[in-house]
């Protein structure tokens, strides 16, 4: 995992590249000087043999024995040898004409074999017709030549070696660095905003953006917190005169015996009065689910007893709308959860299917093992939720095509929506055909 990162960073690329450029630089340097040196190195070989070669075509037929020898003494590495026309040797330690050798007075170099060594050598005609022959021994010139491309290779593994080191060596404060910012950026996504990105004081690329980022976190939460508190503020302030004017209207109800156009007037405003306070009742639960800390009041439970619980508290409201409610609980599956949430979350899916399903209809509440984790599922077989509904079924007050045939507020979903995201569960909605089915995935919760 660590490699894998390693590969991903500015850093560590950045330096990779510095490496190879380095490592380059140094072999271009080398081949430069290999180049330069193995050039001079045969220029003078190259030199040596013509200038043997002149001295030779000058001493005539009558001395060039006598050159050979004292050329030879002065020089072990060079060798000589005069030829006939036909090829046939007539003096020297070449023991016969190197073949293929060119007679023009230009060097060239002469592979070795088991018997001899590397030669560079030229062949031309004597004056007199034969052919003469120059050789020298280029032994150290290859073996200088191999050390030097030796010492290219060894050089350029080095300096790729060190640069790897040393852009591991560098990404790795970053990548540490990178990886606390990735848990607090994680943190501040699930609902913490007491979290900030991490600062070392350096004033680098990293801390400027730390330093963003913590400022924009600063100001999304005092807009939250605001837009909560206002919320919040409105729904307690008004609860308590809307508490009393129902109280008012419903002792002017009392009051009205005798009249009785007037007294349903009444009974209408009480009615519309329960229906508000039962939206802020509602509004100020999902404030409080929202505000609340992911830790508080997580323990394991067992979803097959919350399943059981919420079929036996609306078995009789299903069997009063003769609709038969099925239960397929696998037993066993503990979760990491709030309980009393679960349960709330569960009883209002459970609550708005019987709602939309027809009389005589199906409701199914179910619970499965999924490979991703536990699956709580509500099916019915009623109208369903179109599939451009159900991005807004879970927004405040939404009612939706079929909403206004049923009762409600608009407000269920999004407790549950509220209560999936404190757990970080995945809520989603499907085609039942008929009807709707409301999946909850309990991702990542599972008690083994």
């Amino acid at each position: 995992m660590l490699s894998s990162s390693l590969w991903r960073t500015s850093t560590f690329r950045l330096s990779t590249l510095f490496g190879v450029v380095y490592a380059l630089g140094i072999a271009l340097l080398l081949a430069l000087i290999y180049y330069q040196t193995a050039g001079y190195l045969t220029q003078r070989v190259d030199h040596a043999l013509e200038r043997e070669a002149d001295i030779l075509r000058r001493s005539g037929p009558d001395t060039i024995l006598r050159r050979f020898r004292e050329e030879g003494a002065r020089d072990p590495l060079n060798s000589f040898g005069l030829f006939s026309i036909t090829g046939e040797r007539v003096a020297g330690d070449t023991p016969h004409l190197p073949r293929g050798l060119l007679l023009d007075g230009r060097p060239r170099d002469l592979a070795g074999d088991a018997h001899t060594t590397p030669r560079r050598a030229l062949a031309e005609r004597t004056p007199w017709g034969e052919i003469l022959v120059v050789e020298r021994d280029t032994s150290q010139l290859i073996e200088l030549r191999r050390i030097i491309i030796n010492a290219l290779l060894g050089s350029g593994a080095v300096i790729a070696s060190l640069g790897l080191v040393s852009a591991i060596a560098l990404s790795i404060r970053p990548l540490r660095r990178i990886r606390a910012m990735q848990a607090a950026t994680e943190a501040i996504i699930s609902g913490d905003f007491a979290a900030r990105l991490p600062m070392d004081g350096g004033q680098d690329e990293l801390d400027q953006l730390a330093r963003l980022v913590n400022g924009m976190v600063d100001e999304v939460e005092r807009l939250l917190v605001q837009a909560r508190t206002v919320g919040e503020s409105v729904a307690h302030e008004l609860r308590t005169p809307l508490t009393r004017l129902r109280a008012m209207l419903d002792h002017a109800c009392q009051a009205l015996v005798d009249d009785p156009p007037r007294r349903r007037l009444l009974e209408q405003c009480v009615t519309e009065v329960d229906a508000l306070l039962v939206r802020f009742r509602a509004l100020l639960r999902i404030a409080a689910v929202e505000a609340r800390s992911r830790q508080v009041g997580i323990e394991p439970v067992s979803l097959s007893s919350i399943v059981d619980q919420v079929a036996e508290l609306y078995l009789p409201l299903a069997g009063e709308r003769d609709i038969r409610l099925e239960v397929f609980s696998e037993r066993g599956i503990l979760i990491r959860a709030d309980g009393e949430l679960l349960f709330e979350a569960l009883s209002n899916l459970t609550d708005n299917a019987l709602k939309f399903a027809p009389v005589g209809g199906r409701v199914q509440l179910s619970l499965v093992r999924g490979p991703q984790g536990p699956v709580l599922e509500v099916s019915d077989n009623g109208p369903g939720i179109p599939e451009s509904e159900r991005s807004l079924v879970t927004k405040r007050f939404f009612r939706g095509r079929w909403g206004d045939k049923v009762s409600g507020h608009g407000l269920g979903l999004s407790l549950v929506a509220a209560v999936a995201d404190l757990h970080r569960f995945e809520l989603s909605f499907h085609d039942a055909a008929p009807g709707a089915a409301v999946r909850l995935l309990c991702r990542d919760r599972l008690v083994v």
